[in-house]
């Protein structure tokens, strides 16, 4: 449980690393816009006031319309762009000659300013190595531009844009508060839903866990007879007419594992999707009769009665992977079969698609176990005898092929229908 704790716990820090990513990128877009938009509209405004001599300019009569607002300097649909906007807008202007001396100041449109403190303002705007920029005056932010004329006399725009200032440094604290709380609220929602994002994997870590201590036993039952058997006739404990006998034992104990192994690395490779053979169109009614005919002998030792009814279906797939789920459905219908009971393999087209029903009058499977006989090493009987003989894998090998549905009665028996 310590494994599934850790997982969950860096499953939930991984997704909240990249929610952060992603809202913090997303923030950081939003304000850069955000404030590019705000220093595009000072900028703007500005350049009007410098077009226009060092005065905001406004509409000459109600009725013009050569322009598309109030004001005619660019963007002026925004919302700001209102006959209020001259009245709103604070700024003065400072016209120097060629030799930086002052021929006029315009102080009207702005109180914090007297003409003194706007020459000694300009004079740090002039002193800066750029055209436009922002400087700060004790709380008020400020925006300047310099324009120099081909005499060589300049104009020197400062306008009061704390408002603007304020605007987006409101919205930048609203975002990231908004996002902090978006992240806390995820990593709530996520802490509280974790469980059953991880659900898949511990499921199959269980199912890993249940395999590996099935395979163990299974592994280790036929290693422990041919070691015991081996021991025996090293220590010259077994008479010479038994010999034959143990090594028919040693033999029989052997193939099984082998045969278990190969079961093991089938699965695995159905698992990774990794099965290397072509498919094709394969007879599934010719197929299964050439099945139960492999079966018969079985059959007849159990005296089970056998048939396969219905028509020839073809299906495209491997064949050797179909021969496989089919043989393995009929013989564990044999196997576990009541002695003198039946068989009956249906194979045909239907609504749901080509489906083989394989019915069986055995000792059927209780209700609540037959969502297990497709797990590795599952017997219903739960004793892990080798008294049916089998690796327990068979039905394993069957889902990876086909659809199944299982429809069992505890001691009547059971019926198992593939859909292709």
């Amino acid at each position: 449980m310590n494994l599934i704790k850790r997982l969950r716990r860096q499953f939930i820090l991984l997704a909240t690393v990249a929610v952060l990513i992603i809202v913090i990128g997303a923030l950081g877009l939003i304000n850069t816009l955000g404030y590019a938009a705000m220093r595009s509209h000072v900028i703007d405004t500005m350049t009007a006031i410098t077009q226009n001599g060092g005065t905001l300019p406004s509409r000459i009569h109600e009725n013009d319309t050569t322009s598309a607002g109030w004001l005619p300097i660019p963007g002026a649909n925004s919302p700001a762009d209102t006959p209020e906007f001259a009245y709103q807008t604070r700024y003065f202007s400072i016209h120097l000659d060629s030799e930086n001396r002052m021929t006029s100041v315009n102080v009207k449109n702005i109180v914090a300013f007297s003409e003194d403190q706007a020459i000694a303002f300009s004079k740090t705007a002039l002193q800066s190595p750029s055209a436009t920029g922002f400087m700060q005056k004790n709380k008020a932010r400020y925006g300047f531009m310099k324009t120099e004329y081909p005499d060589g006399s300049k104009l020197i725009v400062v306008m009061d844009c704390t408002r603007d200032f304020a605007d987006f440094h409101t919205f930048l604290s609203y975002s990231i508060w908004f996002g902090f709380f978006c992240i806390l609220l995820y990593v709530a929602i996520f802490a509280f839903l974790s469980n059953k994002a991880i659900a898949p994997f511990v499921h199959n870590l269980e199912a890993q866990k249940r395999f590996i201590t099935n395979a163990s036993h299974e592994l280790k039952t036929p290693l422990t007879s041919i070691s015991g058997y081996a021991e025996i006739m090293m220590n010259g404990l077994v008479k010479s007419e038994d010999m034959q006998g143990f090594s028919e034992r040693i033999y029989k104990e052997a193939s099984r594992m082998i045969t278990l192994v190969g079961d093991i690395i089938k699965l695995s490779k159905l698992d990774e999707g990794s099965v290397e053979l072509e498919k094709e169109n394969v007879d599934l009614y010719q197929m299964t009769r050439e099945i139960v005919s492999r079966l018969a002998l079985q059959a007849e030792k159990r005296r089970i009665q056998v048939e396969v009814v219905g028509e020839h279906v073809e299906c495209f797939g491997i064949r050797q992977i179909l021969d496989e789920m089919i043989y393995n459905i009929c013989e564990n219908a044999i196997k576990y079969n009541k002695e003198g009971g039946k068989l009956t393999v249906w194979v045909g087209n239907t609504l749901q698609g080509k489906k083989i029903c394989v019915t069986d009058t055995g000792i059927g499977i209780p209700e609540n176990e037959t969502d297990r006989i497709f797990e590795r090493f599952y017997r219903v009987d739960k004793s892990h005898s080798k008294e049916t003989g089998g690796t327990g894998l068979g039905l394993s090998i069957v889902k990876h092929g086909a659809k199944i549905h299982v429809d069992s009665k505890l001691g009547e028996g059971t019926k198992i229908e593939l859909i292709f």
